[in-house]
């Protein structure tokens, strides 16, 4: 076998190994580079690594060492030095929960840079600027392609963590950093009314890039047995429509009914007391309102959550409930419905005074 080809038989066996979260990863990976495997794979695969052991550090320098391989980019995004002129635009091309997630480093960013101007998905658009430090939103096709905003500097907002070099000790860069605007929020609430039981906003199901992370509704379902509280619905997509099936019942709750758009479901979930959810877009909306969540996480997680661990580190007001093993959501329901029971009878105990 030549190099090449004991590289990329290396690099499987690495890649399927941090699937595993074997600490074994990083091993092979290094000897998956030194067989000819592809270095900037090598790399992103030890980043990975790096950031579900919480050493952000060492995934730093692995980020420090694909960008001075890289090609300089065409799009003068941001290349590792210093910010240069007054505005920078912050550019959100990833997914709704990466930008909720990292938007949080925007009054941080301010310290550098006195004008910041962050472009946004088209959905994210009327929820920007609650978001603490984003004062100018703008989102692809609001400008005519004639009249580009000028700016200094871009960088893409997943990469701000990286350009501040963050580590465990630094967070949370922020809490509570979004703010709805009072009189939407309030309008949201008293549409929803009143409820003596304690409000619980459910999601099942993330996007279909990565089904992994959905768990089957039929099993999701169980915890509606629990009674003592209101269940919400806060699923969107074609998802949504399993909700539709279920038997007429009081405790059942449809947030679809309220409107639709981002700043109606960050609206209803400000008004919930608890979130149970997949690592979807929910998550991200609750922790950066400092609403508690209960995220139901796959085996082998994405790296912000890390390998381990009930907490996170982003977000103070979330819980987080891992399988057991790859693909045991059953396990992970049935610990998710104990744990609601006890926390229903929790919220419905009489209050001492004292």
């Amino acid at each position: 076998m030549n190099a090449t080809a004991a590289g990329i038989s290396d690099l499987e066996t690495a890649e399927g190994l941090l699937s595993l979260r074997d600490s074994r990863a990083l091993a092979a990976f290094h000897l998956a580079e030194d067989a000819g495997a592809d270095p900037d794979r090598c790399a992103a695969g030890r980043w990975t690594a790096h950031m579900l052991a919480g050493d952000f550090a060492s995934a730093w320098l692995e980020s420090d060492a694909i960008r001075l391989r890289g090609a300089p980019d065409p799009h003068r995004m941001w290349n590792g030095a210093p910010l240069k002129g007054p505005r920078v635009i912050v550019r959100c091309l990833h997914g709704l929960g990466d930008t909720i997630q990292f938007l949080q480093y925007v009054p941080r960013l301010l310290g550098l840079a006195p004008e910041i101007i962050c472009e946004v998905p088209p959905a994210l658009f009327e929820l920007a600027t609650c978001f603490k430090g984003v004062h100018h939103a703008i989102t692809w096709g609001s400008l005519a392609p004639s009249h580009p905003v000028p700016f200094d500097s871009q960088v893409e907002v997943m990469e701000l963590p990286y350009m501040f070099r963050t580590e465990l000790r630094d967070l949370p860069i922020s809490e509570n950093y979004l703010r709805l605007p009072p009189s939407r929020r309030d309008t949201v609430g008293k549409t929803m009314g009143t409820s003596r039981a304690p409000r619980v906003g459910v999601v099942w199901a993330g996007g279909d890039w990565n089904v992994s992370r959905s768990i089957p509704f039929p099993l999701f379902r169980e915890l509606f047995f629990e009674a003592g509280c209101e269940f919400w619905n806060l699923q969107g997509g074609i998802a949504q429509v399993e909700w539709n099936r279920l038997p007429f019942s009081t405790h059942l709750r449809e947030s679809a009914d309220l409107g639709s758009g981002l700043m109606k479901l960050a609206c209803v979930i400000s008004q919930l007391d608890l979130i149970i959810t997949v690592d979807t877009l929910a998550a991200h909306l609750a922790g950066a309102m400092g609403i508690p969540a209960w995220v139901l996480l796959q085996y082998a997680a994405d790296w912000r959550w890390m390998a381990h661990g009930d907490t996170t580190s982003w977000y103070s007001s979330l819980r987080l409930f891992r399988q057991p093993t790859p693909g045991d959501w059953s396990s992970l329901i049935k610990q998710t419905r104990e744990e609601l029971h006890i926390w229903i009878q929790a919220c419905n105990r009489p209050r001492q005074i004292t």
